[in-house]
């Protein structure tokens, strides 16, 4: 398998605090690995290093050979790198399509004159795009509701559906069975499976 991201003595300080230390991993194409530590350890900072929100104290970064360090996030979801998070961010006022709408429009590559003839067309494919994948994760039901009102289990599901949209390459799922029930957990665990299988992750 060929090598996808590669963490080279990776570290996170706040002031005098070092949040992270030291972190040195290697993701290959088509691995399922799981980061674990308690509360506190550090995960969560040391995703936000992996995808921009921070850029780390020491140490390089590097996906598919490219440097992550000092790239915003978009940049990074642009190079193939998807994430969720411990508490949820949905866009909350806005329907369940248009959460997934907007991830598929971060692909969108033409300019303002192109724009102008291609936009309809443009809209019309990223709502088929979006509608496909919201039937996937069983949420085509609720694609007018307002994300703030799905169960807490369907927004996990919508999460990682929108971080889907992006076309990635690495998908990162920041405790993703946290605040759920053993059923619901079980039916995530299964689902990842399933992600990883069917969009070749």
């Amino acid at each position: 398998m060929a090598e996808l991201l590669k963490v080279n003595n990776a570290s996170m300080i706040f002031g005098g605090l070092r949040a992270v230390s030291n972190l040195t991993m290697q993701i290959d194409e088509g691995e399922l690995i799981g980061l674990i530590g308690p509360n506190g350890a550090g995960k969560t900072t040391a995703f936000n290093m992996l995808t921009g929100v921070y850029e780390p104290s020491e140490g390089v970064i590097t996906f598919d050979g490219q440097k992550i360090n000092g790239k915003k996030p978009y940049q990074v979801t642009q190079m193939g790198i998807a994430r969720t998070f411990q508490n949820i961010r949905l866009f909350s006022e806005l329907s369940v399509l248009d959460n997934v709408k907007i991830a598929f429009n971060s692909q969108v590559r033409y300019g303002l004159l192109e724009a102008v003839g291609r936009y309809f067309k443009e809209e019309e494919t990223i709502e088929e795009k979006a509608l496909a994948l919201l039937k996937i994760f069983h949420l085509e039901k609720f694609r007018d509701e307002m994300a703030r009102n799905l169960p807490y289990g369907e927004q996990r599901r919508l999460e990682i559906a929108r971080a889907l949209a992006t076309a990635p390459r690495l998908l990162l799922l920041d405790e993703p069975a946290a605040g759920m029930n053993p059923q619901e957990t079980k039916e995530l665990m299964e689902m990842i499976r399933w992600i990883k299988k069917e969009f070749d992750l």
